[in-house]
């Protein structure tokens, strides 16, 4: 396990005076990437082997949204591998220990060499992995509604400042993007995406919002109709029951 203390900042919160959930997304990959560094015999394998972990998919079940200057514990466990996928449960608390959000995610091993997704034996690197904390998993692929017609709004177009270190497009805007699609009264407390492809400089990212009662699906596809990725935002009642 690894984990992280942080006070929310000014910037990092909406006009609400709550978390954004681009900016909860960024904690959470910054607290994967540094436990990936934690963890010797894998950094050293990957690299040895140019494999990546690129993330696949992520599901957020929000119990409540943390405010401006509350302090939270973000954690992230590595509890599982299974065929090209590394799984990771990440949770954000408070400071009296509450739990505020809680995150399934999965990351594809991609041979940069082969350019293609690779099946990993976790012995090899000597993994330990740990006891996650139970949360309602849904299936890693989003299907997009059919035979409906969704409605687009204006594109986003990716500049250099939206890139990671890998030149993609970074997975806290891709849910700034789709957040950014939905009505303004829309209330959510389940959001999950699956990606696809990867968003480069340059690309314009149309996203297209299919609505269906208390769920709404956004593709983000680019000019030629590919779906960089497809986002999901619910409603859950068990969720803050």
């Amino acid at each position: 396990m690894y984990q992280m203390d942080s006070e929310l900042s000014f910037t990092k919160c909406g006009a609400d005076g709550k978390l954004k959930i681009h900016e909860a997304v960024a904690m959470m990959m910054d607290c994967c990437q540094f436990q990936e560094y934690q963890e010797a015999g894998l950094c050293a394998y990957l690299r040895e082997n140019q494999i990546a972990v690129f993330l696949s998919s992520i599901q957020i079940d929000i119990l409540r949204m943390p405010e401006f200057r509350e302090k939270v514990n973000t954690a992230v466990k590595i509890y599982g591998c299974k065929s090209i996928y590394g799984l990771r449960r990440i949770t954000m608390r408070d400071n009296a220990g509450n739990l505020c959000l809680i995150s399934n995610a999965t990351g594809a091993f991609f041979d940069l060499n082969a350019k293609k997704a690779l099946k990993v034996d976790p012995e090899v690197f000597n993994v330990k992995f740990d006891e996650a904390e139970e949360m309602e998993c849904l299936p890693r692929k989003i299907p997009v509604p059919a035979g409906v017609s969704g409605k687009t709004v204006p594109a986003f177009v990716v500049r250099s400042s939206d890139l990671d270190p890998n030149g993609h497009l970074t997975s806290p805007v891709y849910f700034a993007i789709a957040a950014n699609a939905l009505e303004p009264d829309f209330a959510y407390n389940r959001v999950r995406i699956e990606y696809k492809q990867q968003a480069k400089n340059g690309n314009f990212v149309l996203p297209v919002v299919y609505y269906d009662n208390n769920k709404v699906v956004v593709d983000m596809k680019s000019g030629s109709g590919i779906s960089y990725a497809v986002a999901e935002f619910s409603t859950i009642p068990s969720i803050t029951e």
